[in-house]
């Protein structure tokens, strides 16, 4: 019996895989800039939560960069760990949002 879904593609030799994940490093790198760079623009508006919203980001972009490399090497991440940055990424935004507004 074979299975209906293979966790990684043993025949692609390609450079697919290879352009994926530096894909995926770039983005964490993204988020990595977005979250130091927001603590240093809403520590005046936001005061303590601007670092933990900082701290939040960095350790996601860490979250995504290790799960990049897993699923280029091992296995392939789930989508629990995609949309928990995209909502980081989102709170970063609305943060942004808030210091735009409060000046």
């Amino acid at each position: 019996m074979t299975e209906a879904w293979p966790t990684r593609h043993e025949g692609d030799a390609g450079l697919q895989p290879h352009r994926t994940q530096l894909a995926w490093r770039r983005t964490s790198l993204a988020l990595l800039g977005a979250a130091i760079a927001s603590v240093k623009v809403l520590e005046p508006v936001l005061g303590p939560l601007a670092l933990v919203i900082g701290i939040v980001g960095i350790v996601m972009a860490g979250a995504l960069a290790w799960g990049s490399y897993h699923r280029a090497n091992q296995e392939i991440a789930g989508a629990r760990l995609v949309t928990t940055c995209a909502v980081v990424t989102a709170l970063l935004g609305l943060g942004a949002l808030a210091f735009a507004i409060g000046r």
